[in-house]
């Protein structure tokens, strides 16, 4: 893989002789140019199809580790680095001033039936066999089977052997011929090109046919292939508790009639039917898998894996500076403490706050703060409403008090005493008296002894 890093990519294969089996010289003929630094024995590139490196921007070369199902970074100099048979390497253009870079996107992931007819009886069918990168006919038989080919014109594949049968070059009358399934038409047809350079997509259909070649054209093959199996949903991310439609009318029959559809949604529920609603009770990544049968007996399945999301809606909060206020003075209401919705993948932000500041004024805006105040005294219960458009529900309430009093006619009036030291006055006063009295009483009785 070339991955240029503005957008475009392109995967090629190639077929390498013993001793020239390394990236670079793989690179060198896949890529239209190629631009590199020679370090003591190491080749360092510095321009691939004339893309070359300017900070913080770079070639980096990747291999797929296939135990790991992950990408790796070439661990030495691209022409130190030995590849073995059917190898996927990447080159990519990328930003490395934060160590290490980003791995490039997976390969592709391509699946397909193979058919292998021995012409004597036996037939084997290889159902969904996934071949990742660059899924050519002789790639995707390799990974079934055991192939020996030949290179004509250079680069052309010519199968010799599959599985230890051999073409018979002795008599010249039993050779492996390539066919696929050209589902518009419903019918073989040869393979037009070498069998390293037909390009396949999902859901193709390939015959290897150990066949009598002395007459020309030859017949195709008469077996009907199977069913395939293909299927979508809506909505794409559903929701929890949110019906879902599966939908299988893209599953073709292919000489038969499909009569079943079964479904299995991976959360220990089944259906049956080319069209059917299912909902998730709890959220998750769950496998769906479809099998259709037909009228000849013929089966296929495809499996997806589907993510069920729960989301939440905005949370409505705020508070009144200050929550008793004069008639006439700006009270300011803040809703900065609200906090957006969540659609189950990423956040849904509020974009409406409606006030209803409970005296008959309704104010909406797209900013969390605003300044309101009354023409009267009385509790006023301010209700905010928010609105985040996506999320489930989309909207939520909160609801505060504010207690306005009316200003005096004159202005406003302030004791300088308060109702304690008052009161601690009065105490005071009435002690003193007592005690005066109680001394008179006393200076009296002692002035009549």
């Amino acid at each position: 893989m070339l991955d240029y890093g503005n957008g475009t990519r392109r995967w090629t294969s190639c077929i390498l002789q013993p001793g020239d089996d390394t990236v670079y010289n793989a690179t060198q003929m896949v890529a239209t140019s190629l631009n590199v630094t020679w370090y003591d024995g190491s080749a360092f590139v510095d321009a691939i199809d004339n893309v070359w490196n300017s900070y913080p921007y770079y070639w980096m070369w990747w291999y797929w580790d296939s135990s790991e199902s992950q990408w790796v970074m070439g661990p030495v100099a691209c022409n130190l680095y030995i590849l073995e048979d059917c190898d996927i390497i990447a080159w990519y253009y990328e930003d490395c001033s934060v160590w290490p870079p980003s791995p490039p996107p997976n390969p592709p992931v391509t699946r397909v039936d193979i058919l292998l007819d021995y012409g004597n009886g036996t037939r084997i069918w290889c159902e969904n066999v996934e071949v990742l990168g660059f899924a050519s006919v002789l790639k995707a038989t390799k990974t079934v089977a055991s192939v020996e080919y030949s290179l004509w014109w250079g680069t052309d594949a010519f199968v010799d052997a599959i599985n230890n049968v051999w073409n018979d070059y002795v008599s010249w009358v039993y050779f492996w011929i390539g066919w696929y399934w050209n589902h518009t038409a419903e019918c073989w047809e040869m393979i037009p090109v070498a069998c390293n350079k037909y390009l396949l997509t999902n859901g193709d259909i390939i015959a290897w046919y150990y066949e009598d070649c002395t007459v020309w054209p030859m017949e195709p093959p008469v077996l009907t292939p199977h069913p395939v199996a293909k299927f979508t949903w809506t909505p794409v991310i559903p929701k929890v508790n949110e019906p879902v439609i599966f939908d299988a009318s893209a599953s073709t029959p292919n000489g038969g009639t499909i009569v079943k559809y079964a479904w299995d949604f991976g959360d220990g529920n089944t259906a049956y039917g080319k069209i059917v609603s299912h909902y998730y009770a709890n959220p998750g990544t769950f496998t769906v898998t479809l099998n259709v049968s037909d009228s000849n007996g013929l089966w296929d399945i495809e499996q997806k894996q589907i993510t069920v999301v729960r989301p939440s809606g905005p949370k409505a909060d705020f508070k009144a500076v200050p929550e008793t206020a004069k008639v006439g003075e700006k009270i300011k209401f803040d809703a900065s403490a609200s906090l957006p919705g969540w659609n189950g993948t990423h956040s849904m932000p509020i974009t409406e706050y409606r006030w209803n500041f409970g005296d008959g004024n309704i104010t909406v805006t797209s900013q969390p703060i605003v300044y309101h105040s009354y023409g009267a005294a009385g509790n006023y219960y301010v209700t905010l409403t928010v609105y985040s458009p996506g999320a489930t529900p989309e909207t939520d309430s909160a609801t505060v008090r504010v207690t306005v009093f009316a200003v005096p006619v004159g202005g406003e009036s302030a004791s300088t005493k308060t109702p304690e030291i008052e009161k601690s006055l009065e105490t005071y006063v009435v002690l003193v008296a007592i005690i005066i009295a109680t001394f008179a009483v006393v200076k009296r009785n002692f002035a009549k002894r």
